[in-house]
């Protein structure tokens, strides 16, 4: 039972004597009660002084009293220090105390219900029952009896003694005018306790003139923008912010408090399209002639480099600014119409800067109320921002509420109080603001500032708007939402109405507002007429490091990727060894010398030593490596254990980071159960730092349907549409192993169908090798590109998905396609070239075996493609001149309309032509079209095999 409703219970009926009998024992012996009713008493603030002080007088008219003593007996003997007080007296004064601070606290929790928040004046205030004095037993004749609630409990009041009705009106001034605070449900004392005080003291709103007129340019150049758009460019769409013109400075003041108190060096920004192309110009600093020769159809980059570019509300931007001399770098992300999705790519790119210089980076994500309430990945997003992988200091959420979501109301947007609420999980305090009050929105962020520096997690401010215009600048809203755009239309910008304000107050004349609002409408002319003839030459928002990179159409290239035998061996020695004292897992002990036998002897080094030998080698070359995944440490499959763990005390200890005294560090991070926020983070901080390999393992791979958006929008298209490179690698566990549907597949044909431009890898390997290589090109080339494995499960411990170590050293590259291996096949005889891609490679190797020597075995030769996409045609080309007379047979072991086939098979075909081979068609061998991945039967699953495999090697059972 919550305190107060413990206080409301005793102070009931018949328990009211009781209590004051037991307070009267606890005041003179705190240890004759109770330890609840002791707890009860000592939470209510030391009530004993609080009593006695009240009985002594006002402190303004003290009573001439050494010593109170409290009368608990009829018969107890007179003090001879001082008057009695009965119980009855006690009781009373304990009570009006107790209620007072019941009051007290309802306003802390529930006064944001009763607060003016609304612009528009249509939400109806109705004070609830638990802000009434009625409600703890007060009646209209205790309004102005002295009520004493000690200092701690009235930081708000300047003195202890007040009337209720003083109380109360200090309650509502704080909690019930333009600003409600949502804090009281913190678990955190600390945070509740800073909240309260700075709270508290806030009262009304003072800010100096020079504020004032800054608040006021800001409003002029976000309202004037909004007001020379919709008269330039009529019927176009711009997803204005009209109506919700209090974020610019709301954002100026998140990012000026951050620069000059604490001295942050970068904020990245991210937001969906409302009111973009306004905080790119207004607060970002991306040019107006710029954006307007964007609004007349021009590109936002240079006509040489190649790719589809995106619209204008969509498009990101970064500049260096100057704030009183002190300098900071504001980035916005680019972003889909997938509307908070940019929210986890903008965490990434955040804590990418804070692990490469160690300096204070903010992340600011500017959020539509419907969006927040409604979307997934905002819920993944707070719930990742206190995990050691993904924080990254706490993030400054801003909602720019317009009370409606396209066409749709509050009342059906959400099932909870307010749109914000989600933002209660992650025990994020909550700031509500009436949007036509830019005075108290900018002492708002200026606290949530402070509250993110001091405790170092998120804090949301929920701007309470109004959408002026309909959801984009053609809709007409007055169709389904009639009464709200009847009080819109009768409504004043939010500029007139400081404007005037200021003006009332002799801050700034009529005449000097009226003339900044004409000068910057004069600049916004000057630079649509300068757009005419504005051309894009330089990418000025793309980073110094990420311009070393080169585009498509550029020349690209791409350096050696083995590496020496003394850097193999001591990597070897690293994962093989330990420090002195740990307890190591005896199986592990196992492993570590089963390792250690690898390196001596060059052989058998299986696909997880081949990926640290890749990861360890980029840490001796200075690349920093980040992995993350569900439980990627020790690896779905247990094959990986990169973190051991002492059995005795569970400290950790990271194999790699052991290499050598002077090296890059690898984090690997068991990530949270999350596929979308997880990914779009892990690919925010791969579009930040192009000298880390990041890579994203999925525990299964059809795990990636869960990111899809990440991966259609941003991974797919992000260089297209925006310039974006990255670098990232998904590793998806694929294949047929009889574990039903849903871990069978990484979806291979979704990824292919995304596939053109060059625009990403796709690879399904069956190497160790050829994986280390995979990788290591990632960071040996002069450009970044996304990688997607289809990575293994059984194969990685195959005895034959092994590689030698000269297959990672002097000279050695990666293989786009692997020509058959055995030395016993003659290729000009061979008759039947079945070529294939991943793990069914090695079910047909075995069959193959099997059949040799017998009368049904004909010459058969394997061949693998590693890599799908980019489509290795040269490659294959110069493998199948080998086989003259050979028919080409494609096989796979997923269902026909899925894999691989549908993408490659006119690929093949079109090789075929043009070297002129005289096979010309290419046979498929593998499962039926099906609607499932895979059957969840294994004597089915076992039959399916066998056939696929049989076919595929031209093997009829007789």
């Amino acid at each position: 039972m919550a305190i107060n409703d413990h206080i409301a219970s005793v102070f009931s009926g018949s328990n009211s004597a009781y209590l004051a009998d037991l307070y009267a024992q606890w005041v003179e012996d705190p240890n004759s009660v109770d330890p609840s009713f002791s707890e009860l008493f000592i939470a209510l603030d030391d009530a004993q002084n609080i009593v006695i002080k009240d009985a002594r007088g006002a402190s303004w008219a003290p009573r001439p009293v050494t010593d109170i003593v409290v009368e608990t007996d009829e018969k107890a003997p007179s003090s001879s220090k001082g008057d009695k007080i009965s119980k009855d007296q006690l009781y009373k004064a304990a009570q009006d105390s107790m209620r007072a601070i019941q009051l007290i606290d309802a306003y802390r929790a529930f006064g944001h219900q009763y607060a003016r928040l609304d612009p528009l004046q249509l939400s109806q205030r109705h004070l609830v029952a638990e802000l009434e004095p009625t409600t703890y037993g007060f009646t209209s004749q205790d309004m102005d009896r002295p009520i004493f609630i000690g200092k701690n409990r009235a930081v708000f009041l300047s003195k202890e003694i007040h009337t209720l009705r003083e109380i109360v009106a200090g309650l509502q001034q704080i909690y019930c005018r333009s600003i409600a605070w949502e804090y009281m449900y913190l678990q955190d004392h600390e945070q509740r306790q800073w909240l309260m005080q700075r709270i508290e003291q806030l009262g009304s709103i003072s800010l100096a003139n020079d504020d004032k007129k800054r608040i006021l340019q800001e409003l002029t150049e976000a309202v004037g923008f909004e007001a020379f758009c919709q008269k330039r460019y009529v019927g176009v769409k711009r997803f204005g912010l009209d109506g919700g013109e209090v974020t610019i400075p709301a954002l100026h003041a998140v990012i000026r408090h951050a620069v000059m108190k604490y001295n942050v060096k970068s904020i990245g920004m991210g937001m969906a399209h409302r009111g973009r192309l306004n905080v790119l110009t207004n607060v970002v600093g991306k040019p107006f002639t710029a954006l307007f020769h964007e609004f007349a159809g021009g590109s936002y980059k240079p006509d040489s480099i190649p790719g589809a570019a995106d619209v204008k509300y969509h498009l990101g931007y970064r500049k260096q600014v100057e704030i009183e001399g002190k300098s900071v770098e504001l980035s916005m992300a680019f972003n889909p119409s997938h509307l908070e999705a940019a929210g986890a790519v903008v965490e990434g790119q955040v804590r990418a800067e804070q692990d490469h210089d160690g300096q204070k980076h903010l992340a600011v994500l500017l959020h539509g109320d419907a969006a927040f309430a409604g979307q997934g990945v905002v819920y993944e997003i707070l719930a990742m921002s206190r995990l050691p992988a993904y924080e990254t200091g706490g993030t400054v959420h801003i909602i720019t509420n317009n009370q409606i979501g396209f066409t749709t109301s509050p009342e059906l947007a959400f099932s909870g109080y307010y749109g914000s609420d989600v933002a209660k999980v992650a025990r994020a305090p909550i700031v509500h603001v009436n949007g036509d009050d830019p005075e108290a929105v900018v002492k708002v962020m200026q606290l949530a500032v402070e509250f993110r520096e001091q405790f170092a997690t998120d804090i949301v401010v929920d701007l309470v708007c109004y959408r002026r215009n309909g959801h984009n600048e053609t809709d007409e809203p007055a169709f389904t939402q009639p009464l709200m755009y009847n009080a819109i239309r009768q409504h004043e910008t939010i500029y007139k109405k400081y404007a005037e304000k200021l003006a009332n107050e002799g801050v700034i004349t009529s005449v000097d507002s009226e003339a900044n609002w004409n000068g910057f409408q004069e600049y916004l002319q000057a630079s649509y007429n300068a757009s005419q003839n504005y051309r894009v030459n330089e990418m000025d928002w793309v980073s110094a490091e990420w311009q070393k990179m080169k585009w498509r159409g550029q020349e690209r290239q791409e350096e050696a990727t083995a590496i020496s035998r003394d850097v193999a061996l001591k990597i070897g020695k690293a994962l093989s060894s330990y420090a002195d004292g740990f307890d190591c897992h005896s199986k592990l002990i196992r492993q570590l010398e089963a390792k250690a036998q690898m390196f001596s002897s060059g052989e058998g080094i299986d696909w997880a030593t081949g990926e640290a030998l890749a990861f360890g080698s980029l840490l001796l070359e200075g690349h920093p490596v980040r992995l993350s995944g569900q439980d990627c440490q020790r690896g779905t499959f247990s094959h990986r254990n990169a973190v051991l763990f002492d059995q005795k005390t569970q400290q950790p200890y990271v194999l790699l980071n052991h290499i050598q005294p002077e090296q890059a560090q690898i984090d690997i991070y068991n990530s949270f159960l999350s596929e979308f926020a997880v990914l779009g983070f892990e690919y925010g901080y791969s579009c930040t730092n192009p000298n880390a390999l990041v890579l994203w393992e999925a525990q299964f791979g059809d795990f990636a349907n869960g990111a899809q958006i990440i991966i259609d929008q941003f991974i797919s298209a992000g260089e297209s549409k925006w310039l974006q490179m990255s670098g990232l690698v998904m590793l998806l566990p694929h294949s047929q192993e009889g574990q039903g549907a849903e871990h069978s597949s990484a979806r291979l044909e979704r990824f292919l169908q995304l596939c053109a431009d060059d625009n990403m890898q796709v690879c399904n390997l069956t190497t160790p090798a050829n994986y280390f290589h995979a990788l290591r090109r990632q960071l040996k080339r002069n450009y970044r590109q996304p990688l997607v494995i289809m990575s293994p499960k059984s194969l990685l411990r195959h005895k034959l998905a092994q590689s030698s170590l000269a297959e990672f050293i002097d000279g050695t590259k990666f293989l786009s396609v692997i020509d058959e291996v055995d030395p016993i096949v003659v290729k000009d005889k061979v008759q039947h070239v079945v070529l294939c891609s991943g793990k069914v490679y090695y079910d047909l190797w075995t069959r193959r075996l099997e059949l040799r020597g017998t009368s049904q075995s004909e010459p058969v030769a394997l061949v693998r493609m590693e890599q799908i996409y980019p489509f290795p045609a040269q490659e294959l080309k110069e493998i199948l001149a080998q086989y003259p007379n050979a028919e080409i047979v494609w096989c796979q072991e997923e269902p026909e309309n899925m894999g691989a086939w549908n993408f490659v098979d006119r690929k093949i075909e079109k090789c075929l032509r043009e070297m002129k081979h005289q096979c010309t068609f290419v046979k498929y061998t593998g499962r039926l079209p099906a609607a499932s991945p895979a059957s969840g039967l294994s004597s089915v699953y076992k039959a399916e095999q066998e056939g696929l495999i049989n076919q595929a090697l031209n093997y009829q059972k007789v």
